[in-house]
């Protein structure tokens, strides 16, 4: 009972947006265009690749300091 009472209490104290303001804030809203698209994904796929060689590379150093070992 003390949770939902909880949830309802931080309900009732966020400000309820009006129909107006809900309207301005989609206006103001825009797609992407194909090139800023473009953009992000070939800089995720950059981050992503060189992220892999470095976890590669830290695999294989792991690798041959456990194979010194023995």
């Amino acid at each position: 009972m003390e949770i939902t009472n909880t949830l309802n209490a931080e309900k009732d104290q966020q400000p309820q947006l009006s129909l107006a303001e809900v309207q301005a804030t989609e206006a103001t809203f825009r797609q992407p265009t194909a090139a800023e698209v473009s953009l992000l994904t070939f800089s995720k796929l950059r981050y992503a690749r060189s992220r892999a060689q470095e976890l590669s590379n830290e695999f294989a150093r792991l690798l041959n300091r456990g194979s010194s070992l023995e």
